[in-house]
């Protein structure tokens, strides 16, 4: 665990299905995601996870990333292995993410060169 990811881990808000006791294996299985997102200032951070019918057939784990000044990313799996689902919905907001980034940066006006 890095300072970096622990005070990142102090950004995510457990929902159903999510408990205290999953933090070490969260912060393992988002660690992508995390290493992502240090390029912001914590504050402006807010990450969700759910994880509905947790174990049982029809389970469905969804990830929400906002981000100030970024539309929200959101990425929903239907895997019903735990780590699956959560690997999955992580590259679903990974993609978004990538993506509002990519736009922005390259729709920043250029600075003129001396």
């Amino acid at each position: 665990m890095t300072a970096e990811s622990s005070h990142l881990m102090s950004r995510l808000r457990l929902e159903d299905g999510v408990s205290r006791d999953d933090l070490p294996f969260i912060e393992r299985t988002l660690a992508q995601l995390f290493a992502e997102v240090e390029r912001f200032d914590s504050s402006m951070l807010d990450i969700g996870l759910r994880i509905k019918d947790r174990g049982r057939p029809g389970m469905r784990t969804s990830l929400e990333v906002h981000v100030q000044g970024l539309s929200s990313m959101i990425g929903v799996s239907k895997l019903t292995d735990t780590k699956d689902a959560l690997n999955d919905a992580e590259a679903k907001v990974l993609a978004q993410l990538r993506g509002h980034v990519g736009r922005r940066n390259h729709h920043r006006p250029r600075q003129p060169q001396a």
